[in-house]
């Protein structure tokens, strides 16, 4: 089965990302409602990749999915454990969209069921706890937001104390977009004080299950006329093709293309053990695990109808898996 969610959530996970979302129907017209539980509670999704060790979504294929995306899922099989109960097993990711995030619209994925957050007031739950509980997501819309610079980092990381329900909370925050932005607007940590958050139970670590900010969102000023519809990235327009940089082709150990949610990526490996992935222009005939020389590869950047900028590989020359097709399809035509 093919199920719909509005991702809500692209947060740090083990070396990779959690990726997580309130399940919405969506219609022939791309109109969107919300799926809810019995309770009148968002029901959310988190998908599992299948070949990783701890289930997260690999760094490649998730930094292409922002939040507010609508994100279709194919083939979709529940796997819950314990307090995960939201956790599924799919075949294939793909964005289809994104809407709008203003006030109007963030309310409706918050959740009116929980007073308390997780179970319990406090920073972590047990494993016993997480073992009896039913469901590890939520949205808040808290008061009294307050930044705070984590100590025990040894890198810029940064806490949240806020309040709900009359309760004072103090969570880490794993949104790596958050710290892009502060990264580019410093005062952000001094300035904000209207978001909303995406809370979430991570996986054990030193005994407790720890609560986590997975997802930050400011909303938007701006009302739209049509709140319930997806909104289309459009026909992608080219902005520029460059070819990879001597620099980059020395570091290279090597390239192939790999299977992703997205589609077709390509996965560069380097020589001092970092990699990356690009995802593939969508009319190369290509092969899964087929080595490409960079040297014969371009870099294009598109931007989509939002003004985002997309980067995609395209090849200079056939691949193995085209001169193949070309060859038969000369023999048998």
């Amino acid at each position: 089965m093919d199920k719909y969610f509005i991702c809500l959530a692209n947060s740090y996970k083990r070396g990779g990302r959690c990726i997580a979302g309130v399940e919405v129907l969506v219609n022939q017209d791309d109109h969107w409602e919300i799926v809810r539980n019995k309770d009148g509670s968002p029901h959310w999704i988190r998908p599992i990749d299948q070949h990783t060790e701890y289930g997260e979504i690999l760094e490649g294929e998730a930094r292409h999915i922002p939040l507010l995306s609508v994100v279709k899922l194919r083939d979709v099989v529940p796997c819950p454990h314990n307090s995960h109960s939201e956790d599924v097993n799919y075949m294939q990711m793909t964005t289809i969209g994104m809407i709008s995030g203003n006030h109007e619209i963030l309310d409706l994925f918050t959740d009116n069921i929980h007073s308390e957050i997780f179970y319990t007031t406090e920073l972590a739950i047990s494993p016993e706890t997480y073992a009896m509980g039913n469901y590890s997501l939520m949205m808040i819309h808290p008061e009294n937001t307050q930044f705070q610079e984590d100590p025990t980092k040894n890198r810029a990381r940064y806490r949240m104390l806020f309040s709900y329900h009359g309760a004072n909370y103090d969570f880490s925050i794993t949104d790596p977009v958050f710290y892009e932005r502060v990264a580019l607007q410093p005062d952000l940590i001094t300035s904000l004080s209207d978001t909303y958050l995406t809370l979430s139970i991570g996986l054990e670590y030193e005994g407790r299950h720890h609560k986590l900010i997975a997802g930050l969102l400011i909303p938007s000023n701006k009302n739209n006329h049509y709140p319930f519809e997806i909104i289309h990235q459009g026909r992608l327009q080219e902005k520029n093709v460059c070819p990879f940089t001597k620099k980059e082709i020395s570091n290279c150990k090597k390239a192939f293309v790999v299977p992703s949610q997205g589609g077709l990526s390509l996965c560069i490996k380097n020589k001092d053990g970092g990699e990356h992935f690009i995802l593939l222009d969508d009319d190369i005939s290509i092969e899964p695990w087929e080595r490409i020389n960079l040297k014969k590869a371009l870099i294009v950047t598109y931007i989509d109808s939002m003004g985002k900028e997309i980067k995609r590989l395209r090849l200079t020359v056939p691949t193995k898996s085209s001169l193949l097709m070309n060859i038969l399809n000369f023999f048998t035509n």
